[in-house]
């Protein structure tokens, strides 16, 4: 594999608390760009309270271009809530609702300005419980190029069936309803 088709350099495996670790550190170099998909979105560990304040950490550091993908908002109570949702939209985050089907999966993206990357792939939710308090597992990639198989999955991610936060509130009510809260 060339490395304009993207080359994995390292990869390894981590626990819940390495993970976090090997997460945060992560967030030291300039970012372009960065992907977070998971289904739960909740209270984060410290230093972050949440999934806002961890985009506001981002943006305090440089300007990466953020997409967050999950399920619907305030579906349930382990749902980003619709609060949180309107404010990631007002800030600028690209944020993407998968509706159908269930959406499980769990990962993180980083693509550098230096054009290297570092992906996770596992269990871990966005929340304090996938990043601190569970035994989770993660996968770690790291490498050089783009078209690697988790850009590949993000192009499917983001692709046929995500939704914008603002076009899935106009599906979720009808014509001329006030916003959904």
């Amino acid at each position: 594999m060339s490395a304009t088709n993207g080359q994995v350099t390292f990869q390894n495996v981590l626990a819940t608390r390495e993970f976090f670790k090997r997460f945060c550190a992560s967030l030291t170099e300039e970012i372009s760009s960065i992907t977070i998909c998971s289904p739960y979105f909740h209270k984060l560990p410290k230093p972050f309270e949440n999934v806002v304040g961890f985009c506001e950490f981002l943006r305090r550091r440089s300007e990466p271009h953020i997409t967050i993908i999950t399920r619907p908002p305030a579906i349930d109570q382990n749902a980003i809530s619709l609060e949180m949702a309107r404010a990631l939209d007002r800030d600028g985050v690209e944020f993407l609702v998968r509706p159908n089907p269930y959406l499980h999966s769990k990962l993180y993206h980083i693509c550098y300005q230096r054009g290297h990357f570092r992906s996770f792939v596992g269990s871990s939710n966005f929340t304090l419980g996938g990043l601190e308090k569970n035994q989770e597992l993660m996968a770690e990639l790291e490498g050089i190029g783009p078209k690697t198989p988790c850009d590949r999955e993000v192009a499917r991610l983001t692709g046929p069936g995500a939704l914008t936060y603002q076009a899935w509130i106009n599906r979720e009510r009808p014509e001329g309803a006030e916003e959904v809260t």
